[in-house]
């Protein structure tokens, strides 16, 4: 079953370990952690990132085909019931640990293949009078000038279901930038597609902001690829 165009949900973990624990840490996400979330059911595909800059260095993204995964028994069961191995990384990451699940709520652009090597992310709250406003200026506006930027794959914007894991609460709004370099975001394309009215009168009323750019360090991994090794892996 091809699942590339099936995810409407986002289910985002941050965690951070101490830099003697790195290895360790990338080992188990990417031997077992992932694998493992990645074949259940709900799951459509997971990549990770890491920002240097952030509080939080690494983060999981999980594509999902609904916002409901995260609430689901398979997701909760494993949350439960960790391994012997989460339960050694647990030890490691503590509180520093931020579990968010959204929505999808507008998607413009393409599907970069291979995956885009760095993402921008925008965190943020808005006031409750102004977001029939704030939707559409990103709707209308925002997500598509932003989309034409030269070395922009693709634009997401996702709103947080409430539920929530971790020591903090996230912001409500999250929007998601595919590049194909560092430098993207900062180019004077990127200013001037930023450089409006409507633009400069919503960031105005932002509040809890968050903004991150992230480079890619593991590459998506399909639900039936995960499937497929936890299979062999039980044999």
């Amino acid at each position: 079953m091809n699942t590339r165009f099936q995810a409407s949900g986002l289910i985002t973990v941050r965690l951070d370990v101490a830099a003697a624990h790195d290895e360790e840490f990338n080992d188990w996400y990417n031997l077992e952690h992932v694998p493992q979330l990645t074949a259940m059911p709900g799951f459509v595909r997971t990549r990770r990132y890491f920002c240097e800059k952030a509080d939080i260095r690494y983060l999981a993204w999980y594509e999902t085909t609904d916002e409901h995964a995260e609430a689901g028994e398979h997701f909760q069961n494993i949350v439960a019931h960790p391994t012997p191995w989460s339960l050694r990384m647990r030890k490691h990451y503590g509180d520093k640990r931020e579990r968010m699940n959204f929505k999808l709520m507008c998607e413009v652009g393409n599907v970069p293949a291979p995956d885009a090597p760095w993402m921008y992310i925008v965190h943020t709250d808005i006031p409750d009078h102004i977001v029939d406003e704030y939707n559409a200026w990103y709707d209308k506006e925002h997500l598509p000038r932003c989309a034409a930027i030269p070395g922009v794959f693709r634009a997401r914007r996702y709103m947080s279901t409430g539920i929530k894991g971790g020591a903090t609460d996230g912001p409500r709004y999250l929007t998601a930038y595919e590049l194909a370099g560092p430098d993207v975001w900062e180019s004077p394309a990127a200013l001037q597609a930023r450089k409006t009215p409507w633009t400069e009168k919503m960031r105005s009323l932002f509040s809890n902001t968050r903004r991150a750019l992230y480079r890619l360090i593991s590459p998506a991994v399909e639900h039936d690829d995960a499937v497929r090794l936890t299979q062999v892996r039980q044999r």
